[in-house]
């Protein structure tokens, strides 16, 4: 029996993580919203790459073996779905705003990943 190349299972439970992740993003981002003044999309712009470096290393730490792709396909994956079925990012001139974010995610992910899988011990 042939071994995948990739964990598809841990392609999912990155998913997971990274939708826990945002959830627990808008929630802080809708009570900071009013406290902010205005310059929530600035902190948005900083915070969201974090979310992917912390649910990729998060990924990388708790699985078994190598697994530093897996996040990455789970963050790009969420974000571009999460782009393409929010209706406001339907605009012709946006959507090339989802494909960058999902690229950033995809990226950032993939980092932290790396730092997870090395501090788990895996990679040096």
């Amino acid at each position: 029996m042939a071994r995948s190349i990739l964990q598809w299972k841990w392609i999912f439970v990155s998913i997971l993580v990274f939708l826990a992740a945002q959830f627990a993003l808008s929630l802080v981002f809708g009570f900071l919203g009013v406290v902010t003044l205005g310059i929530g999309f600035a902190l948005f712009l900083i915070i969201k790459p974090v979310t992917f470096f912390a649910g990729g290393f998060v990924s990388g730490l708790l699985s078994r073996g190598i697994t530093i792709v897996e996040p990455a396909i789970g963050a790009g994956t969420m974000t571009f779905l999460g782009g393409i079925l929010d209706a406001t990012w339907l605009l012709p001139r946006r959507i090339s705003w989802v494909i960058g974010w999902s690229i950033l995610a995809f990226v950032v992910a993939l980092i932290g990943a790396f730092f997870g899988e090395r501090a788990q011990g895996s990679v040096r």
